[in-house]
């Protein structure tokens, strides 16, 4: 096959669309400067989204938001989403990390203006994304899962080379393997900065200064939940980078009443009686 990013080969797309909406109806100095070069690019490409309607640049006036569904997170205990008008603050108390994630076509936020929102904790970073994201790369099969269900294939332009969705397979057969670590260190570094965010773990050891030190790294701790229910919440933390809460919020509840089913022993659909 040609050598294409994955937005390019994603042909079963709107396949999966259409058969979900069936189914529903998913060191700190050097650190701060380069987070700062890389914030103005994103931003600046604001201009040409803008234009196309997908972004905008009005100033919500009053109660108004750019967020008007919010994630409620209810059962997950490793993270928290707070919002604003016109950006919202995603914490990781595993990597010790701060999102702030801020509407396409917005000015990104001052430090005063995230910190009356949601403290920057001792110890802790802040990185800035617009959203909604245009390109990521997920380095665990764990998140495909949540990216399959929320529709947002084609804003992932490299995975995991373990992989074994249909999509996802032919996306690698098209050269968008995410190459690891410990493979080419120059083609692994060219494609991490090659996307808006790399949605990644921490070292096995705990140690999380890969994703600390990765200026567009985000760390999804999704699996150091404490039970599986917990873990199904992730979908909200995923979807809070593509605006995509009020499916993600629809989708978990839909998640927590089948497991609450299974765990009971009751079906969920009644027999049918002939």
């Amino acid at each position: 096959p040609s050598r294409r990013s994955l937005a390019a080969v994603m042909s079963c797309k709107n396949m999966l669309h259409a058969a979900f909406a069936a189914a529903v109806a998913a060191s700190r100095g050097a650190f701060a400067t380069d987070q700062s070069s890389i914030n103005n690019n994103n931003f600046s490409r604001d201009a040409a989204r803008i234009a196309t309607g997908e972004c905008s640049a009005t100033i919500p006036a009053g109660s108004q938001t750019y967020f008007p569904a919010q994630a409620d997170v209810m059962l997950a205990k490793l993270f928290t989403v707070t919002y604003s008008p016109t950006f919202k603050v995603l914490t990781d108390t595993i990597s010790k990390e701060q999102y702030v994630l801020t509407q396409c076509g917005q000015v990104q936020p001052s430090v005063a203006a995230v910190d009356a929102v949601e403290m920057l904790k001792t110890g802790f970073i802040r990185k800035n994304f617009s959203v909604p994201v245009q390109s990521s790369a997920a380095m665990s099969t764990v998140l495909l899962a949540f990216i399959d269900s929320l529709g947002v294939q084609d804003r992932v332009k490299f995975v995991d080379s373990y992989a074994t969705a249909p999509c996802w397979q032919k996306a690698l057969a098209c050269d968008a393997e995410m190459e690891p670590s410990y493979g080419n260190v120059t083609l692994h570094a060219e494609q991490l900065a090659g996307v808006d965010v790399v949605f990644m773990s921490c070292g096995t050891d705990g140690d999380c200064t890969n994703v600390n030190t990765q200026k567009n790294g985000v760390h999804v701790p999704s699996t150091q939940e404490a039970g599986p229910v917990e873990s199904a919440e992730y979908i909200k933390y995923i979807a809070a980078f593509f605006n995509l809460e009020p499916l993600a919020n629809e989708l978990f509840a839909a998640t927590q009443t089948s497991y609450a089913q299974a765990s009971s022993g009751k079906s969920p659909t009644p027999p049918l009686v002939a």
